[in-house]
């Protein structure tokens, strides 16, 4: 339900702001090596961000609408790198999009936006089909909600149900990244679906 959603997305934002006050106090501290949950962006334009497929992110230190880098276990090789986000049972959906254009952008962002596609959505994915290579923080995700069929439609005729809408900086996007595994270079594989886009 709507209120449901809006109580996630006002947890999500309250445990953004005490990770990055966290994380300050954190970089203070003599000797700081940040982890895979103070994940900072590299400038992708020069800079091959590299992420530990042999030490992936632990299930259980993850919370709901975490963003995060994944690849799965039965991929083929070169393994590609995609976007996910935590669900409430505790799983990991794929992200999609029906566009490469902006969403918004600032004098530090440009970001994208994504959503979970439904027939993405249940059950999703478990650490035993999928490796977490990293969870992206706060000043590079964002959140936003929309209706779902656009507030119209047999699915959702009368406006109540909402989906979650994921903004991800396009740097991180279209970021060059290294598991270290046989100096293979990769790239996010977005999955863009056109029906996903709300005309009305």
């Amino acid at each position: 339900s709507t209120m449901r959603l809006l109580l996630l997305l006002l947890l999500a934002c309250t445990i953004r702001a005490f990770q990055t006050t966290n994380h300050l106090l954190v970089q203070n501290r003599p000797h700081y090596a940040p982890s895979k949950r103070d994940w900072r962006l590299k400038d992708a334009t020069t800079t091959t961000t590299i992420l530990s497929a042999d030490e992936p992110v632990d299930f259980t230190d993850l919370m709901v609408m975490d963003v995060v880098l994944f690849q799965r276990r039965n991929a083929g090789s070169p393994k590609s790198i995609e976007l996910g986000s935590v669900q409430e049972n505790g799983n990991i959906a794929p992200l999609s999009t029906w566009t490469l254009e902006s969403a918004y952008t600032s004098a530090i962002n440009d970001m994208m936006e994504f959503v979970v596609d439904e027939e993405d959505l249940f059950p999703g994915m478990t650490s035993e089909e999928i490796n977490v290579l990293s969870v992206l923080d706060g000043d590079v995700v964002g959140y936003g909600s929309r209706q779902v069929g656009g507030g119209k439609g047999p699915g959702n005729p009368h406006g109540e149900e909402s989906e979650i809408i994921y903004y991800v900086d396009r740097a991180v996007v279209e970021g060059v990244y290294s598991t270290g595994v046989d100096d293979e270079v990769l790239n996010i594989d977005v999955v863009v679906n056109s029906n996903l886009e709300h005309l009305w």
